[in-house]
């Protein structure tokens, strides 16, 4: 079982949200209101005084087996692609065991 983390940008996350549930995921956990940076920088300098400039950014999280890891992927690639700097980034962890806690039930 993998886990899937999408950094994205937040006014992509609807478009993300959507596609994966057309293409059959309809779990996710997401982290709204988080700052991030990366290629396009996240510091300003401003009167001789630096700032930090964490751009809006959205976390989206999808547990699936390891066959299912290159559709999700894909999919949330296409969702979430402008074409500009600052699209974000995916990861791709290894989860260890997971439970359903309503059952107990183990997942995977």
């Amino acid at each position: 079982m993998k886990l899937v983390r999408a950094v994205i940008r937040e006014d992509k996350l609807v478009d993300v949200l959507d596609a994966l549930v057309r293409a059959g995921y309809t779990g996710a956990t997401v982290f709204r209101d988080v700052g991030g940076m990366g290629g396009e920088s996240g510091v300003v300098k401003i009167r001789g005084r630096t700032y930090e400039a964490l751009l809006p950014r959205a976390v989206v999280e999808v547990a699936v087996e390891d066959g299912e890891v290159e559709k999700v992927v894909k999919t949330i690639m296409e969702a979430a692609k402008t074409g500009h700097v600052g699209d974000g980034r995916i990861f791709v962890l290894g989860v260890e065991g997971a439970w359903r806690i309503r059952s107990g039930e183990k997942l995977g």
